[in-house]
This record gives structure tokens, sequence and C-alpha cells, in this order.
């Protein structure tokens, strides 16, 4: 990246070290840190609205392994995963999303979404109980990884 370039963007990086909500305009995001996936990893909590209808996203920054394979690494995202699921039930979160599109049908239930008919289900719309589960699921998940390390 060349330093113009770079001294353009700087100016709008900005460092999340603890839960901050960000306005723009009438939205808000509420960023999560969610280090161990990555360092740095931010997971998200907003709401969208379906024809009026208003929904709130957990849009999870970092769900797989990828990071040093020891007890403090396990530890830092187990924290994570239960911090994330603490605010998405906060918030009443009932769509999931990651990064991870790939993962999460993403490119197919927009398909079916821009497909939806008047009183069919919006397909992100997983309700509370599963996004929970979800978060609980990851959670296991890394304490079961986690455990064949000792």
């Amino acid at each position: 990246m060349s330093g113009a370039i770079a001294r353009r963007y700087a100016k709008a990086i900005i460092a999340v070290a603890e839960e901050q909500t960000i306005t723009l305009g009438d939205r808000s995001v509420r960023l999560v840190p969610m280090p161990g996936h990555t360092p740095g990893t931010l997971s998200m909590i907003f709401e969208v609205k379906d024809n009026g209808t208003p929904r709130t996203v957990a849009f999870s920054g970092g769900t797989e392994f990828n990071f040093v394979n020891d007890v403090p690494h396990f530890d830092t995202y187990i924290n994570s995963q239960r911090k994330m699921a603490a605010a998405a039930a906060a918030a009443g979160a009932t769509i999931l999303m990651s990064n991870h599109s790939e993962f999460d049908g993403a490119v197919s239930k927009i398909k079916m979404l821009a497909a939806r008919r008047p009183g069919e289900p919006h397909p992100f719309d997983l309700g509370r109980d599963a996004v929970q589960r979800y978060f609980k699921v990851s959670d296991e998940c890394a304490q079961a990884a986690r455990l064949k390390l000792l």
C-alpha cells in the first residue's frame, strides 16, 4: 500500500479493546472484541429491518481454531465465545452470520431472501435458541480440543 493510500485509510482506523457501540446516522453497531480466533478479531451485533420488522443480527468474526493450539489460546477463544453468546442473548439476536459465509449458507439464504414471498419466513432468522446453541457448540468444541492438550 502506498504511503498516500495508507494515510488516507489510517484516519478511519480505530482500536477496540472493549465492547463499544459505533453509531452512523440512525444505525448502530455494537463491536465485541473476540481475541482467540486471531488477534484483533471483532464480532458485531446490529439491527436490520425486514419490511419494517426489526431483527437483531449476531455477526461472529471468528469461528475457526486457526491459532496456536495450546491451553492459553483455547482459554482465550472459549472466553470470547462466552462473551459473544452473552452479548447476543442480551440483545435478543435471532440471526446468526459469520465471516465465513461458505460455512453459514449465506449465499443460499440471500437467494432465498430475494425470492421470498410475503408471509414466508426470513431465511436468516433462526431464533434466539439457535443463535445461543451455535455459541454453546463452538464453546464445547473448543473445550474438547483443549482437553486433548492436557
